[in-house]
């Protein structure tokens, strides 16, 4: 008989979709081997949430923190997982008890990639694709070359608040723990930034100029940070980090 998987739901209180992780004593090693069980687990739940996307993650706990994740950074999703725990009705007891001390640069370098992706089916999809492909100098570069009022479209079946609202969301919490704080919500970023709040909360008809604004300002960050960064790709927080 097959033990029934645990598993915390986590994230903003009003999103539109349901972020769960699931605990599993070993990771797969493959990506399909990773995405595979993912979706077993979500159906042998049996999650009713028949109007929610379901946004499935893996995690190896131990000792009371995360060791290891399929999807974003440790240090991220376990910080998360303890912080939002009491926002969504749960079924298990929260298996966080000790915080990750959150590292920045691996924060600046993933969400640097994701915000290029975000803008990959743009006007600027050669320039991204290039990017996405070099190291973080040119990546930055292309960042300072982005005017996000210029965009006419974000790609065919493309949701353009869907994208905006991920952009805001990764720039103000990057920004915002640059500056020494965690926020892992919307209503988070939106009262630190009340500028981003039509973004993080998809209203229709808004113009870019504010997020334009935020995404300079990360860029400034980012290259201030980067003379002092240990590695200049994305790795893992358990390969540079000591728990």
């Amino acid at each position: 008989m097959k033990k029934t998987p645990v598993y915390q739901i986590f994230g903003s209180e009003n999103s539109l979709d349901v972020d769960v992780v699931f605990f599993v004593e070993e990771m797969p090693e493959t990506i399909l081997e990773k995405l595979s069980l993912a979706k077993e687990l979500t159906q042998s739940t049996a999650l009713n949430y028949p109007e929610k996307v379901i946004n499935a993650n893996l995690a190896v706990c131990q000792n009371g923190h995360l060791v290891e994740v399929y999807k974003g950074t440790t240090d991220e999703l376990n910080n998360s997982l303890f912080y939002t725990y009491d926002f969504h009705q749960q079924h298990y007891n929260n298996k966080i008890n000790i915080l990750l001390k959150r590292d920045v640069d691996l924060k600046f370098l993933r969400s640097t990639r994701m915000i290029l992706s975000f803008l990959s089916k743009t006007e600027y999809r050669a320039a991204i694709k290039n990017a996405l492909k070099s190291d973080l100098k040119e990546k930055i570069q292309t960042l300072e070359k982005i005017d996000l009022n210029e965009i006419s479209s974000f790609g065919r079946n493309t949701n353009q608040q869907d994208v905006l609202k991920s952009i805001a969301f990764q720039l103000g919490q990057s920004i915002l723990l640059d500056g020494g704080k965690e926020v892992y919500t919307k209503n988070d970023i939106a009262e630190s930034f009340p500028e981003l709040e039509k973004y993080l909360f998809r209203e229709q008809h808004t113009d870019n100029e504010n997020l334009q604004q935020y995404l300079l300002k990360f860029v400034e960050i980012l290259k201030n940070r980067m003379p002092k960064m240990r590695k200049f790709l994305e790795y893992k927080y358990e390969e540079i980090n000591n728990f």
